[in-house]
């Protein structure tokens, strides 16, 4: 999964909607949390719905999410 539009974010938390790098299914709003480990450890293991394959299922690498606070940062 991939996150297509990040919808609402408050300080670290967000509502996005994801959509499916293998089969094209979008998500409805679904939550996330804004630091590293979400980005490239719970994102690339999220299974898909309807196909149930994640990111890391496909092979798919991708480039980093930047994200909006560095990790260091207490927002």
């Amino acid at each position: 999964m991939r996150i297509k539009e990040i919808v609402h974010q408050y300080r670290r938390d967000f509502w996005a909607i994801y959509e499916c790098e293998g089969c094209g299914h979008v998500t409805e709003k679904m939550r996330g949390y804004d630091d590293r480990n979400f980005h490239d450890n719970v994102i690339p293991n999220m299974p898909c719905p309807i196909c149930a394959k994640s990111r890391n299922d496909l092979g798919i690498i991708q480039s980093p999410t930047p994200t909006k606070y560095a990790d260091w940062e207490s927002v």
